[in-house]
């Protein structure tokens, strides 16, 4: 047992030693791995820098040649005959030159008044005699005008309000205009009920002395009036769309009515019965400036209470309205009376038109035009028929389209046929157009001195000439001119820009740069 474990010690350590020899070998090959790859960065780096120190020696003519000036050069443009225009580009939407708010009134005795019908949908084009809507079962009657209803009509009354009836009529039943309610315009308003398909009011008779007798019913009305006549149920005022009832006319601030008219001579007979049509309730007739007329807004359903705004109608033809800066109202202020405004993208792409109106906030007289022109809508109704015409035309002119948010805007009046309320719009103002003759060159072409004269350097063959100039005006980079002295024309080279040469030449290219500040400054 003792002698074999020795020979076992034995095998094993020479099996071990022959592997410890190879490890120690290995850390030597490493080491001179790492040395000679040092010595080969180093070799590497030594010869970069010794390359980069001969690259940088230059010789005393080299450097002398560095330093000068580099060989004198332009840059040049060309004069041109193109016509210089400058133009404004907006967009505006389209809608009826006037408008007109009718508002619901409630009748007398009653808790409210009711939409009943609403005939008139939004867009739909009315004429004279249609119904605009029903209040209460009562109709509200479309006819042209100028100023609204501010009283209850009746047979033997006279004035303008009567004119303006018997105008409205004659077209539809050749009613004469003479200024008197008398029997041919009784029958008149009585063939307009049934056209509509409703039963005419009538007034209770005539007193025995044929003066002041009391009306059927105001524009408030509702149930039966003093005189034992039937009251009409309901109906609507209207702000007319433009403004104020005449002097004339008025109210006497309790119910609607008018103090009792003066008789005419065609009065109707002094006793007899009612007829249908000796009535005419302001709160059932409807006054627009121009027929027809488009809805253009139904701001109620049926159902609702009616005393407040109805339908919006317009009339009028039609108009752009556009939004501006008040960079852009003050040029159009300015623009010339020969101006060419053109419709771009649009209904009226293609044709030309005028500028109607500028409003701007602060412009009050403007802001009034607008509203009478445009702004009718949003008219609040309060107290008396005669006081809601005035209350309108407050509305139209303090709170029209033409001054909401304090903002600048114009109109203006295309040609050629109606297009959709709302419709989209392009407009472009030819604000300003270089006259003929005269020339177009590059802005930086024009070198103006610090007097003010501006001159243009034609070149030719090598030689230069200054050609005094007048700039007429700068836009998008090109300025119009006009030569002063000499002749300059078409494709003749102009300098913009010298570099290198004397000390001449960096003024000129300094003047340059003045031309070019004084142009951008004139665009």
């Amino acid at each position: 047992m003792s002698l074999e474990h020795p020979d076992e010690t034995q095998v094993e350590t020479q099996v071990d030693r022959p592997s410890g020899g190879r490890a120690e070998g290995a850390r030597r090959r490493s080491r001179r791995g790492l040395v000679v790859a040092a010595v080969a960065v180093v070799l590497f780096g030594s010869s970069g820098s010794v390359w980069w120190i001969a690259s940088q020696a230059r010789t005393p003519e080299q450097r002398a040649s560095n330093a000068a000036a580099p060989p004198p050069s332009q840059i040049t443009g060309k004069v041109s005959d193109q016509q210089l225009v400058e133009r404004m580009e907006l967009t505006g939407k389209v809608e009826t030159a006037s408008r007109t708010t009718i508002t619901g009134v409630q009748p007398q005795g009653t808790s409210r008044a009711v939409v009943t019908a609403l005939p008139a949908a939004a867009g739909k084009s009315l004429k004279a005699g249609a119904v605009v809507a029903e209040v209460s079962g009562r109709p509200v009657l479309l006819l042209p005008g100028r100023f609204p209803a501010y009283r209850d009509l009746k047979a033997g009354d006279k004035g303008p309000d009567v004119q303006q009836l018997q105008r409205a009529l004659q077209p539809l039943y050749g009613t004469a205009v003479n200024g008197t309610y008398g029997p041919a315009t009784v029958e008149a308003v009585r063939k307009l009920y049934v056209a509509a398909g409703y039963e005419a009011p009538a007034g209770q008779g005539q007193s025995a002395t044929g003066g002041g007798g009391a009306t059927s019913g105001t524009a408030r009305a509702g149930g039966a009036s003093p005189g034992g006549g039937t009251a009409p149920r309901g109906g609507a005022e209207t702000d007319g769309g433009t403004g104020a009832a005449p002097g004339t006319g008025g109210t006497n601030g309790t119910g609607g009515a008018s103090a009792p008219p003066a008789r005419g001579a065609d009065t109707p007979p002094a006793a007899g019965p009612a007829k249908p049509g000796e009535v005419l309730p302001a709160a059932e007739v409807a006054y627009v400036s121009a027929l027809p007329a488009t809805v253009v807004q139904v701001a109620v359903a049926i159902g609702d209470a009616a005393d407040k705004p109805l339908v919006v109608l317009g009339s009028g033809g039609r108009q752009v309205r556009a939004a501006l800066s008040a960079d852009q109202r003050t040029r159009l202020r300015d623009l010339p009376a020969d101006a060419v405004i053109r419709f771009g993208t649009g209904p009226y792409e293609g044709r030309e038109g005028t500028l109607g109106s500028l409003n701007s906030p602060s412009d009050g007289k403007s802001g009034d035009q607008q509203g009478k022109s445009g702004g009718q809508d949003g008219a609040a109704t309060a107290g008396t028929a005669g006081a809601a015409a005035n209350a309108g035309a407050g509305a139209g002119a303090g709170n029209g389209p033409g001054t909401a948010g304090g903002q600048h805007e114009a109109l203006f009046v295309p040609s050629g046929a109606e297009a959709k309320e709302g419709s989209a719009q392009q407009i472009s103002v030819e604000l300003r157009r270089s006259p003929k003759g005269a020339l177009t060159v590059p802005v930086s072409a024009v070198w103006t001195d610090l007097g003010g004269s501006s001159t243009v350097t034609v070149t030719e063959g090598g030689k230069e000439r200054n050609i005094p100039v007048e700039v007429l005006f700068t836009h998008e980079g090109l300025s119009a001119v006009h030569a002063l002295d000499e002749n300059l024309a078409v494709g003749q080279t102009v300098v913009l820009v010298r570099r290198g040469g004397p000390a001449g030449g960096d003024s000129g290219g300094s003047g340059g740069g003045s031309g070019g500040t004084s142009g951008g400054t004139d665009g």
